[in-house]
């Protein structure tokens, strides 16, 4: 159920198939079952395009909360990154505190079709994110410019009905990089 939940191309083009087989039935009987039968088929395709709309599945709640939260991270909202922030994810929550008072971002961007994975065996359930993340900022204190751009695996834990970051981890180690710059 998940799948038509999350894919109109599905239901668009079954729906499609149906409607054109009822109407070549109808084109070659003029029966006024096959008439119903493609009215039927148009209703149902319908209803089942606005059920997918209507209906958020875990997996497109994680996207979304990794899209708000890039947003919040572009808008320079620190109170607003925290709130995507697991309480008990002490280090994420460090990192936000400690570097987001440092840079004004100018654009933060997940780049292509971020990867999720729900796992809802677990109480409460989980999710892991694979994406490609983009930030691009300017250094506060003597206005560098700089862009990030690397894979990013994100752990996410369900909190009621919204999603918070538990852990990330870069494909590039920066806490290594920043510690051996400042030595």
């Amino acid at each position: 159920m998940n799948y038509l939940a999350e894919n109109a191309f599905v239901i668009w083009t079954s729906g499609a198939v149906l409607v054109t087989m009822a109407g070549v039935v109808y084109w070659q009987t003029r029966a006024g079952a096959a008439l119903l039968a493609m009215l039927a088929a148009a209703l149902a395709t319908g209803a089942l395009l606005v059920a997918e709309k209507l209906i958020e599945t875990p997996r497109e709640a994680v996207d979304r909360a990794l899209h708000e939260l890039a947003d919040a991270i572009e808008a320079n909202d620190l109170p607003g990154v925290l709130t995507y922030i697991a309480p008990s994810a002490k280090i994420v929550r460090g990192d936000a505190v400690a570097l987001m008072p440092l840079v004004k971002v100018n654009k933060a961007n997940i780049v292509g079709t971020p990867q999720v994975t729900v796992d809802t065996a677990t109480q409460p359930f989980t999710a892991t994110v694979h994406c490609q993340g983009f930030i691009d900022v300017i250094v506060k204190q003597h206005g560098m410019k700089g862009s990030y751009l690397d894979r990013v695996t994100i752990q996410f834990v369900a909190d009621g009905d919204r999603w918070l970051i538990e852990s990330y981890a870069p494909g590039r180690d920066w806490h290594r990089a920043a510690q051996g710059r400042s030595n």
